[in-house]
């Protein structure tokens, strides 16, 4: 039966140390603390194209090397610095108070019956 080769293991043309040696793989709940998302925020994160690719442990089961986690979170920051240098600074510009026009309150329609009398107990 031929398998086709596990992208995790390395095969023997690969130079250097192997990368279960040097590098670590991560679960949800570690990408859930390190992003501090609940749940499905951030399995919403994980299926994002620019995320890394998961490491499949088992048909349900899967995991992420720590390090490509990590350069995303890293490209993430940078993004956010350079949106906030490109804004004038790190504050939020405030948005300019409108005021909103007055609205007349609801007029109830319809018939208005009267409330039912309650049946003493005997």
């Amino acid at each position: 039966m031929s398998r086709s080769p596990d992208p995790a293991i390395p095969g023997p043309a690969t130079a250097g140390p192997a990368r279960w040696t040097s590098d670590r793989l991560i679960s949800i709940g570690d990408i859930r603390k390190l992003f501090k998302l609940g749940r499905t925020a951030a399995y919403e994160l994980t299926h994002r194209p620019d995320f890394p690719e998961p490491v499949p442990i088992s048909p349900r089961c899967y995991r992420w090397w720590a390090s490509e986690v990590d350069a995303f979170a890293d490209s993430l920051r940078r993004k956010r610095s350079e949106q906030s240098e490109r804004a004038g600074g790190t504050k939020r510009a405030a948005k300019p108070q409108t005021p909103q026009p007055a609205t007349p309150p609801r007029r109830i329609t319809g018939k208005v019956r009267a409330a039912r009398t309650r049946r003493e107990a005997p």
